[in-house]
């Protein structure tokens, strides 16, 4: 008899829920409001324009499949090429680190998402594109809104993410100058006349002795300024497995503090870096220090 009492409670509820579900269209929708958190995207789509190093495999994608596959199903897929460190990516401390330094996988998940600082050398970059980030410019930061705390992800922005369309603009090659890919190299004598801007030493050697610091991004090529060739940023940083984004997108709307980074790269075993989506959340109007 309980047998029989269990299943018709069963078949009851089933039929109570199936009565009392709200219809789809009857679900109340979330719209955007004042008090709703704004995200930013700081990643540019991949794609057969994304920059990186010279010599490095650039993004190429390739069509498989796009139709049928059965009388039943359809389907679209796509295989991809390209450089751990083609677009808006992470470069993970093993990249031009030692024993000991991890690789993309290896980096703790409660590192990935952090405090956004943001420091602004916009105007003197774009003046000046051989200008650097200085231990004035993290000096000056920390005056008006103290000390980093962990874990904080840098953002230094230089301005030029807005040339990104513009490949010799972006790269700070010459007006006219034909860029081609002739493999890859670091000699001064093989690469083209790079010129950006990026993060000086001295400013990387105090990041990577502040153990609030986790990582540091650019919206330029690389973290290193263009002359720098001995990558001594990359090395003052990854040594203390201290992580790196470059070709971060747009950051004229990232405040100096108050907001959330989120930094999920492509997770590659023994990756030196890969692919990675940049968001941030902006503070409530109001909640910036």
């Amino acid at each position: 008899m309980w047998a029989g009492a269990q299943s018709w409670c069963w078949c009851w509820c089933s039929v109570v829920l199936l009565v009392c579900a709200p219809p789809l269209e009857a679900l109340p929708l979330v719209h955007p409001s004042a008090a709703t958190p704004q995200w930013l995207d700081l990643s540019h789509p991949l794609d057969n324009t994304s920059h990186h190093w010279p010599g490095f495999l650039g993004f190429n994608l390739t069509l498989m499949i796009n139709g049928s596959v059965t009388p039943d199903v359809w389907a679209a897929l796509h295989n991809f090429a390209s450089s751990e460190h083609t677009g808006t990516h992470m470069d993970a401390p093993i990249h031009v680190g030692r024993d000991g330094t991890w690789s993309v996988d290896q980096i703790p998940a409660d590192r990935l998402v952090g405090h956004a600082a943001m420091i602004d050398i916009a105007d003197r970059c774009q003046a000046d594109p051989d200008s650097i980030l200085t231990t004035d410019d993290l000096a000056e930061w920390r005056k008006q809104h103290g000390q980093f705390v962990y874990p904080t992800i840098l953002l230094v922005r230089t301005g030029q993410a807005a040339h990104r369309d513009n490949i010799n603009r972006y790269l700070g090659l010459p007006e006219g100058y034909q860029f081609q890919e002739d493999g890859f190299s670091f000699s001064p004598h093989e690469l083209p006349p790079l010129r950006f801007p990026g993060i000086g030493k001295a400013a990387a050697d105090e990041l990577a002795a502040d153990d609030a610091v986790v990582g540091v991004g650019v919206d330029c090529l690389s973290l290193d300024q263009s002359a720098n060739l001995r990558l001594e940023a990359h090395h003052a940083l990854f040594a203390r497995n201290k992580f790196g984004l470059e070709n971060v997108a747009d950051l004229s709307r990232v405040p100096a503090t108050g907001a959330t980074v989120m930094a999920l790269p492509m997770k590659i075993r023994g990756g030196t870096g890969g692919p990675a989506r940049i968001l941030v959340r902006l503070p409530e109007e109001g909640s910036q220090s």
